[in-house]
């Protein structure tokens, strides 16, 4: 027994020596790793992520002096905003005149009479159109009024918006219209219907100025 207690403590000493050694060797590896130029050979190479937001924070600033280091800082310009949708009333109203259809109901004798006005969202590009618009004989030199050239717009496509309203109010039968909830019910079919016929105008809201049902 007193030949192996003095093995055991050169065995100890030297587990901790290699544990010690190995310490170090792995502290000056990733030493190595972590601050060497990512140009000398490495086992791996680190990869740090972006927090977020702080791209952003970074992209947005510009230097005034070129890119120059010390340059001021300045954030950049904001991109413009999207225009909000009018409220109804805000929009253009185009007519769509009156509609007399026969019903859905068996027999078709009821038929509906009704006059609806169509309120859209002016296009962004109105404005600039208006004021480049060529002027008629006998006009002033201020710029054309919007409104106008969207009339004749919507005009160009009113065969398609009738199309559309004479379909589907002669889809419908007396009992799915003469009551408040199927006048708000069809209110919004048409909005639908005539958006996915002119998806490049939006329109707003769907206006009975006449409304028979017989």
């Amino acid at each position: 027994m007193k030949r192996i207690l003095p093995l055991l403590k050169v065995v100890g000493k030297g587990l901790l020596a290699l544990a010690a050694f190995s310490t170090m060797l792995i502290n000056s590896t990733m030493a190595y790793i972590m601050f060497a130029p990512d140009d000398l050979p490495k086992p791996f190479y680190l990869a740090y992520s972006t927090p977020p937001g702080a791209a952003a924070e970074a992209a947005t600033l510009v230097d005034y002096a070129g890119g120059g280091g010390g340059g001021e800082f300045a954030p950049a310009p904001l991109a413009e905003a999207t225009p909000a949708i009018p409220e109804p009333g805000d929009g253009f109203m185009f007519s769509t005149g009156t509609k007399i259809v026969n019903l859905a109901d068996p027999g078709g004798r009821r038929y509906l009479k009704t006059t609806i006005v169509l309120e859209f969202a002016p296009p962004a590009s109105l404005q600039a159109d208006a004021a480049e618009a060529p002027k008629g004989e006998g006009e002033g030199d201020g710029p054309v009024d919007p409104s106008t050239l969207f009339n004749d717009e919507l005009n160009a496509r009113l065969p398609v918006i009738n199309d559309a309203l004479t379909t589907l109010l002669s889809s419908k039968t007396f009992e799915e219209i003469y009551t408040i909830e199927g006048k708000e019910n069809l209110r919004q079919e048409i909005l639908d219907t005539i958006s996915e016929r002119l998806p490049e105008y939006h329109v707003i809201y769907v206006y009975f100025t006449e409304f028979v049902v017989q």
